[in-house]
């Protein structure tokens, strides 16, 4: 469906949703049938008005709505992302299926496609605006079976519970209670999780094994979303090292700020492992093995361009900046070019310690190399309070995770 009109030369939305079904199932994103007759049916540039053609069907997040401070409140995901969500979530005809974040309305229409016939959609959207953007996208499309509620998504819908499925399209603390009490038994459920205060973020695809308990089913996304907002909304923390350098940990952890802002006056240590990668490699979950693992408190750097290129602080391009520390020194994940598209693996250290730090983050990387690279973590939720605790819980309000590998 194109209702606007085509300049001279120009691509149509149907050439362009086509082209853009090719890449994701050539760079495998869509793997089945469903998710890609959902994707050549969805008119997508009718969610995206007064975006341009080409913005609408490249793979990227289109950011829809900010607050004043210019962060995000709302985006229509990379096409990619929701691709990969949508088949990990695998919802079937016929499904009941809760949304959390309406956004555009762009993800339930996919859902409707997919859940058709004689499926149910529910949407939540905490803003009034967005969610009547949402319903009157869905409307001119002729999605007009989706319901779409204006509400605090953690509290679910239970009007219409139990679903078969939940996705929920931000990034989220905790899986609430109420996404416990509405999902159906033996159902699925897909949260953007932030594992660590720090941000660290996967999708996980978790199934239902029993009312109090739920596996991860797949291998997790890495990912990043707009955290939720809402009454489960939660704060991020950080310390700032330098104008352009901070590092984003947990609270908990009582970090002593005061001396990690001296940490990158020292000079850099640089300790290197002779441990070779590729990007090709299927390593994307190296920094959440980092924090099962460390002793040391886990932090992430968040390093602007200056602090970058004047080689201030230069982590690896890849773990968004996975650290440890320790009073007033850092260490994190570095990458040091070996040709033909290899790296060899490191660590790079600040602060009075740095020799004790590197040393720890490399001994880190040996282990993880000698146990051969372990990217498939296991991931269990148990409602709080219906197991004893154990070494290693992550507790949050409703749900406490471990995680192995």
């Amino acid at each position: 469906m194109n209702t606007s009109p085509t300049a001279p030369g120009t691509s149509s939305a149907a050439t362009l949703r086509e082209q853009l079904v090719s890449t994701l199932e050539q760079r495998g994103h869509i793997r089945s049938a469903a998710v890609a007759h959902a994707f050549r049916t969805v008119p997508r540039e009718q969610f995206l008005p007064g975006v341009d053609l080409d913005t609408v069907y490249t793979r990227r997040q289109i950011v829809t709505k900010r607050d004043p401070s210019g962060a995000a409140l709302s985006s229509a995901s990379s096409p990619s992302l929701v691709a990969d969500m949508l088949e990990q979530l695998a919802p079937q005809p016929g499904h009941r299926v809760l949304e959390i974040g309406a956004a555009t309305g762009i993800n339930a229409a996919l859902l409707a496609e997919l859940t058709s016939p004689d499926g149910t959609v529910v949407t939540i959207e905490l803003d009034q605006d967005l969610a009547n953007g949402a319903r009157a996208n869905l409307d001119r499309t002729g999605y007009n079976t989706v319901t779409v509620i204006c509400g605090d998504g953690a509290l679910g819908d239970p009007d219409h519970a139990p679903y078969d499925r939940i996705i929920v399209t931000a990034g989220a603390w905790d899986i609430a209670a109420a996404w416990w009490e509405q999902l159906a038994d033996h159902g699925r459920i897909i949260v953007p999780l932030r594992v660590h205060e720090s941000g660290l973020t996967r999708c996980f695809a978790f199934d239902r094994t029993s009312p109090t308990t739920m596996v991860s089913a797949t291998t997790p996304l890495v990912c990043g979303f707009v955290p939720m907002r809402g009454s489960t909304e939660h704060t991020d923390h950080h310390a700032r090292l330098d104008t352009d350098v901070v590092l984003k940990l947990d609270a908990t952890d009582q970090p002593d700020r005061a001396a990690l802002a001296k940490a990158v006056s020292h000079p850099r240590l640089e300790r290197w492992t002779g441990i070779q990668i590729s990007d090709a490699d299927p390593i994307g979950h190296l920094d959440l093995w980092l924090l099962v693992h460390a002793s040391r408190p886990f932090g992430r750097l968040g390093v602007g361009d200056t602090a970058r290129t004047n080689g201030l602080v230069t982590p690896a391009y890849r773990w968004a900046g996975a650290a440890i520390y320790h009073g007033g020194t850092i260490a994190y994940l570095a990458f040091q070019d070996t040709g033909d598209g290899h790296h060899e693996l490191g660590a790079i250290a600040h602060g009075p310690d740095a020799n004790a730090l590197a040393t720890d983050l490399t001994n880190l990387l040996d282990q993880w190399d000698a146990a051969g690279r372990p990217n498939q973590p296991t991931v269990t939720a148990h409602r709080t309070g219906t197991r004893p605790a154990e070494p290693r819980d992550m507790n949050r309000a409703d749900t406490t995770l471990t995680i192995s590998f």
